[in-house]
C-alpha cells in the first residue's frame, strides 16, 4: 500500500446554474423541458472532465422566467462583475463551489468570462457563459468546459505544445467550432495538478449529497442522494467502478467509497499520511485512522508561533508573510514593497490604495497601519503584468518599481489585494482587520520547553504535536514514530511495528511453549 493517500481520488465540482429570461424562453419556456436540456448539457461536460477524474455536478438550477434580476447587457467582464456582486448578496439554498449565469445572444461578441483560478474562493467563484442563437447543446458544453477549466487554473493550449490523444483539445480556443471528440490535453492535466498542489482545490474534495426535499432521488446521475450509498452513473461507468453497483449500492466487501483515506474501496492503514503542506511550516501532518475514508480533523501550529526563522508568525495554518503573498500574485522574484511605496499608494484613500472599505466607501490608513492596507509589492519584471483580469497600478518610488492590483469591485465587497491577517507590520506587531496591532492578540500560550519538552510544537487545540522520534502526548519519551499528536494519530515507524508484532507473537506463544514443556516432563515422570 502507498504511504500517502491517493492523489487520483475522485473530486466533485458543484455548480449552481442561472438562466436569464432570454435563454429560458429560447429553450422553450417550460421548466421540465429546460431542466432536461441542462442535465444533458452537464452530461456532455462530464464526458470531457472524466480524464481529470472530476465530476461536474449540477446541484441547483435557477430560471429567471419572469424578468432578469440584473441587467445582462455590456461586456463579458462587466457582466461577470455585476453577476458576482448579485450572487454574493443573494445566497442560494443549495451549497455550490461555483455559480454560472447562462445568457442568450443572437450575435454575441464574446463567449463568456470566469474568475481564473478562483474556484474555492466563494465570493470570487463565478462565470458567465453565452449561448449563441445557432448553437447546439454539445457546442455550448465546450464553451462551458473551457470556462470551468479557467476557474480550475487550466490555461488555453494555443501557444503550447500539448497532446490530446487523437481528439480536439478542450482548451484549444477554437474547439467549440470543431467537430469530433474533445479531451483535456497533457498541458491541461499539468495545469490542474499544479492547481491542486497549490492547495486551491480544497472545495473539490467534498462529495455532494442531495436533500430529499429538494427533488426525488435518481440513481444514475452521479450524485449521492437519499437512500443511495453511491452513484457511479451509467451502466458502462458502473462496470468500471470497483466500489459501486448500477443500483447505487456498495459492492460486497467494500469498506469505503471515497475520501483521501480510501483506496480501491478499502481503508488505508492507520497512520497513512493524508494531509500535509511541505510548503508551509505552520501546517501539520495528519494521518488516516484505519476505520474511515476521511482524513482526521485538520490541525495546524498554534496561532502566534514564530516561523520563517522567527521573522513571522503562524496564523490559521499559514506562515503569514507579505513576500509570499506578493509571489503568489506576481510570481517568483516579487517581494513586499518598501514603506515608501505603502506611503505613496495607501495614503490615497481611493480604490487604488486604502485600508479596507465598507458601505460608506474606502477607509483611510493611519500611518502605523499603512502596511496593513492594500498589498504593495516590488515588481521583479520589466514586462507589463497581464496574468490577472484587473487594473494594474505601478509606482516608481526611490528606485523601486512597486505594483498592486484593482479588481474593480464595489467598496462594499472585500478587496482581494488586502494584506493578510497575521502578517508582520512592525516589531512584535501584526496586521489584523487592516490595523497594525500587538502580536499578543493572537493569544499564543505554548511553553514548548515545559509542555512539549522542546521536542514538538503546540497545535491549534493546545496539544503537543511531537517531532519525528518523540511520542505524544508530551514528547518526553523517545519512540520510533513519525511524530504527531494524540489526536492526529501519530504513526509508528516500520521498526516499531515489527517490534510490536514480535512482542505480541512472543506473548501469545510463550504460554503455549511452557504448557507443552510441562506436559512432556509430566509424561516422562509418569512413564517412570
Amino acid at each position: 500500500k502507498r504511504e500517502e493517500a491517493a492523489t487520483g481520488s475522485p473530486r466533485y465540482l458543484e455548480v449552481h446554474a442561472v438562466l436569464d429570461k432570454a435563454l429560458y424562453d429560447h429553450m422553450g419556456a417550460d421548466k421540465a423541458a429546460v431542466t432536461e436540456k441542462m442535465v444533458q448539457l452537464f452530461s456532455y461536460v462530464n464526458s470531457m472532465f472524466a480524464r481529470l477524474n472530476l465530476t461536474v455536478v449540477l446541484t441547483s438550477l435557477e430560471f429567471w422566467s419572469e424578468r432578469d434580476k440584473i441587467p445582462t447587457t455590456g461586456g463579458a467582464e462587466e457582466l461577470l462583475q455585476r453577476f458576482l456582486q448579485w450572487k454574493n448578496t443573494h445566497r442560494v439554498l443549495r451549497l455550490q463551489d461555483i455559480t454560472f449565469l447562462f445568457v442568450y445572444r443572437e450575435q454575441p461578441r464574446y463567449v463568456g468570462a470566469s474568475s481564473a483560478s478562483r474556484l474555492c474562493h466563494k465570493n470570487l467563484a463565478g462565470g458567465v457563459a453565452v449561448y449563441r442563437g445557432t448553437m447546439t447543446l454539445e457546442t455550448f458544453s465546450v464553451v462551458l468546459a473551457q470556462l470551468l477549466g479557467l476557474s480550475l487554473g487550466i490555461g488555453y493550449d494555443d501557444s503550447r505544445s500539448c497532446r490530446c490523444a487523437g481528439a480536439t483539445c478542450v482548451m484549444q480556443s477554437n474547439a467549440a467550432r470543431l467537430t469530433g471528440a474533445k479531451t483535456f490535453s497533457s498541458c491541461s492535466i499539468r495545469d490542474f495538478q499544479r492547481f491542486l498542489a497549490s492547495g486551491e482545490g480544497q472545495c473539490l474534495w467534498n462529495r455532494p449529497t442531495m436533500d430529499i426535499s429538494y427533488r426525488a432521488p435518481v440513481c444514475g446521475n452521479k450524485v449521492v442522494e437519499a437512500g443511495e450509498a453511491c452513484d457511479c452513473g451509467s451502466t458502462e461507468e458502473c462496470k468500471r467502478d470497483p466500489c459501486c453497483t448500477v443500483g447505487c449500492k456498495a459492492k460486497k466487501g467494500v469498506e469505503c467509497l471515497s475520501g483521501p483515506c480510501c483506496w480501491r474501496c478499502r481503508f488505508l492503514r492507520r497512520g497513512t499520511l493524508c494531509r500535509s503542506s511541505p510548503e508551509d511550516e505552520c501546517e501539520l501532518k495528519e494521518y488516516c485512522n484505519g476505520t474511515s475514508g476521511q482524513c482526521t480533523p485538520n490541525f495546524w501550529v498554534m496561532d502566534g508561533h514564530p516561523c520563517n526563522r522567527r521573522s513571522a508568525f503562524c496564523y490559521q495554518g499559514v506562515c503569514q508573510m507579505a513576500d509570499k503573498q506578493c509571489q503568489k500574485v506576481f510570481g517568483k522574484g516579487a517581494k513586499n514593497g518598501p514603506l515608501a511605496c505603502y506611503e505613496e499608494i495607501n495614503g490615497r484613500r481611493d480604490r487604488m490604495g486604502h485600508c479596507g472599505s465598507n458601505q460608506s466607501g474606502y477607509q483611510s490608513c493611519a500611518w502605523q497601519d499603512l502596511r496593513c492596507g492594500k498589498l504593495i509589492c516590488e515588481y521583479p519584471s520589466h514586462k507589463p503584468f497581464t496574468k490577472e483580469k484587473a487594473a494594474v497600478v505601478y509606482a516608481r518610488v526611490q528606485n523601486a518599481l512597486c505594483v498592486t492590483l484593482d479588481y474593480l469591485k464595489p467598496p462594499a465587497e472585500r478587496d482581494p489585494m488586502l494584506v493578510n491577517d497575521g502578517t508582520v507590520c512592525g516589531d512584535h506587531m501584526i496586521c489584523m482587520n487592516q490595523k497594525c496591532v500587538p502580536a499578543a492578540v493572537l493569544n499564543y500560550r505554548c511553553e514548548i520547553k515545559t509542555k512539549c519538552h522542546n521536542h514538538g510544537v503546540c497545535n491549534n487545540k493546545g496539544l503537543c504535536h511531537c517531532h519525528p522520534g518523540w511520542k505524544p502526548p508530551s514528547c518526553l519519551e523517545r519512540a520510533n514514530t513519525m511524530g504527531g499528536s494524540s489526536e492526529s494519530l501519530f504513526r509508528a515507524g516500520t521498526k516499531a511495528v515489527l517490534r510490536n508484532w514480535l512482542l505480541l507473537s512472543f506473548c501469545l506463544f510463550l504460554p503455549v511453549l511452557l504448557g507443552a514443556a510441562i506436559l512432556v516432563l509430566w509424561q516422562r515422570t509418569w512413564c517412570r
